[in-house]
């Protein structure tokens, strides 16, 4: 009897493929040409061999019953869970027909796309539809899910420039980590502001309730929810007040002094007292933190964009920085991680040049109004391509969606590497 031969185990090295601020450096454990495991590369200076607990058993989900590996039909009614397994062939040659019917009777408007960053990345996610659906003439859907108010903001407070790289986190004598729960959700610059912390830096969490991080950090600043805004511009007073701005710096390197100032000076620490629930003396005490402990570095998290006026407190928090001077110091400053940082040609890879004049725009936001009528749209949606993004569970007025999605007379077709029911593929 010949020996049996021990299958061969072999490692490839790769990234994470989620939405996240971090991308683990990642180790794949390949046995036979099947994927056996996972885990973090500890040789990787930045991740440092962490994984978050959607990673830990990647290769279970990559194997996972559920995961949609061939074109499906539905067949029975939507929401039924019915589908039928069809060719690749098939499946384009019934998605042509019928959005050659839709352009027919109502003009290529009537179909829409949607998708967002899920885990296929910029290229392929975010914008692997846009040339083609900005050629077919469809309407635009306009992606504001996550960081848009918060990039429009930067561009018009800081402008077309990068804020502090996280590894430079380590030289900060003062962080504030706000609206961030870096712990849980950016784990790896948590590595970063930890070993900072064993440096002798003080750590500052401003969140409206007592997160992992805010539990590590030496001073949790706990303000009423969506009120950052009164907050910020009560430390801009009170930093005024104190006598405490950096008049170089400001002098030199900004505009609008004035108008701010005079913006902010009935926003005292009384009035943000008030509204925020965090008290006068602690405002006070945080201004004159955040201008005399330098360098000083504030790390925002898109929580901060996600209310009324969120746009309006990223504009006050990152002005901040500029009347304390924090800029001048490696280790000062803001970070904000806006998508436009990325080193990708969006005009090449999107093609907006191809958009035709008069095009309509929807909010993926609104998209629910959109498909159940409430929006009043000439010509109706009539189909919609969905990818790498549940609007279900991912945008707002969810009952809309899903009453927009049971339209007999809505085409859906989508691709996902889990089943989205009540869809077309």
């Amino acid at each position: 009897m010949s020996a049996q031969l021990e299958p061969k185990r072999q490692e490839f090295h790769g990234g994470c493929p989620h939405d996240c601020p971090d991308t683990c450096s990642m180790v794949f454990e390949v046995e036979d040409g099947k994927l056996v495991g996972v885990r973090g590369n500890k040789e990787h200076p930045m991740t440092r061999g962490g994984l978050c607990v959607k990673l830990n058993d990647y290769e279970k989900r990559h194997y996972h019953v559920d995961r949609v590996l061939y074109p499906l039909r539905r067949t029975g009614p939507k929401g039924s869970k019915q589908f039928e397994r069809i060719s690749w062939d098939e499946a384009l040659d019934e998605i042509t027909a019928k959005w050659k019917a839709i352009i027919q009777e109502y003009g290529p408007q009537a179909i829409i796309p949607y998708s967002y960053l899920g885990h296929q990345g910029l290229v392929h996610g975010l914008n692997g539809g846009d040339a083609f659906f900005n050629r077919l003439g469809a309407t635009v859907c306009e992606r504001t899910f996550c960081g848009e108010g918060s990039c429009t903001a930067w561009l018009l407070t800081v402008g077309p420039t990068a804020g502090v790289d996280p590894e430079s986190y380590l030289h900060s004598k003062y962080i504030v980590l706000w609206a961030c729960n870096s712990v849980s959700t950016n784990l790896h610059h948590w590595h970063i502001v930890h070993d900072a912390k064993k440096k002798g830096a003080k750590v500052v969490v401003i969140d409206a309730y007592k997160s992992k991080t805010a539990k590590q950090a030496d001073w949790h600043i706990c303000p009423k929810p969506g009120t950052d805004g009164a907050l910020a511009m009560a430390l801009i007073n009170s930093i005024i007040d104190q006598g405490l701005v950096d008049k170089d710096y400001v002098e030199k390197y900004t505009v609008g002094y004035k108008e701010l100032a005079e913006r902010a000076r009935t926003r005292t620490p009384e009035w943000a007292e008030k509204i925020t629930g965090v008290s006068a003396e602690d405002i006070r005490t945080l201004a004159r933190d955040l201008a005399t402990q330098q360098p000083v570095a504030i790390r925002m998290g898109v929580a901060l964009e996600r209310h009324y006026g969120g746009g309006q407190t990223i504009r006050a928090v990152t002005c901040i920085s500029a009347l304390t001077g924090a800029w001048r110091h490696v280790g000062g400053g803001v970070t904000q991680f806006p998508v436009w940082e990325h080193p990708y040609k969006f005009d090449v890879i999107c093609r907006p040049d191809w958009i035709p004049d008069e095009t309509r725009v929807v909010s993926n936001l609104q998209i629910g109004r959109a498909l159940t009528g409430e929006t009043p749209l000439d010509p109706p949606i009539m189909s919609m391509m969905c990818w790498n993004s549940n609007p279900v569970t991912q945008a707002p007025e969810a009952d809309k969606i899903v009453a927009g999605l049971m339209r007999e007379d809505l085409i859906l077709c989508g691709y996902h590497v889990t089943c989205v029911h009540g869809r077309r593929d």
